[in-house]
């Protein structure tokens, strides 16, 4: 990841650029894991939200620079405490010649404890199992 954003956006360090510092997103994963004491064998998948890249029937890939619009938003809901670290990087295809990474607006709100007839909990069994398990384990 480092060798493609500094090809296509050029070099520069954070103390050189501030703000302007070409990031990438493994890198700045590993920055903010590090924070909680966690490394790279931490990692999980990541979910990229608001960039879509179709896959063509030879296997080529395209970026999709309108699928995201201003406004554009997602809700998350967690049962327990998670871990969320947020990237703003530039998707790896976006054509872009210019770094330019959109802002984001971070809400944080407690919720209601989801009743018997949640939507999420009735959606399949597995997704049941999980609230059940996770209920058990505040018990």
């Amino acid at each position: 990841m480092r060798p493609l954003v500094a090809e296509r956006y050029g070099e520069g360090s954070y103390q050189d650029c501030r703000n302007d510092y070409h990031k990438n997103a493994l890198d700045g994963f590993l920055v903010e894991l590090g924070k909680w004491g966690l490394g790279a064998r931490d990692l999980t998948a990541n979910v990229n939200f608001f960039s879509r890249v179709t896959v063509g029937s030879d296997g080529g890939m395209q970026f999709e620079p309108a699928h995201s619009k201003a406004g554009s938003y997602v809700d998350l809901r967690a049962e327990m405490n998670v871990l969320m670290i947020v990237n703003t990087c530039q998707h790896p295809l976006d054509p872009n010649p210019k770094y330019a990474p959109k802002p984001v607006h971070l809400a944080i709100r407690r919720a209601s404890p989801p009743g018997p007839d949640d939507a999420c909990r009735v959606a399949c069994a597995e997704n049941g199992r999980g609230f059940t398990l996770t209920e058990r384990y505040f018990l």
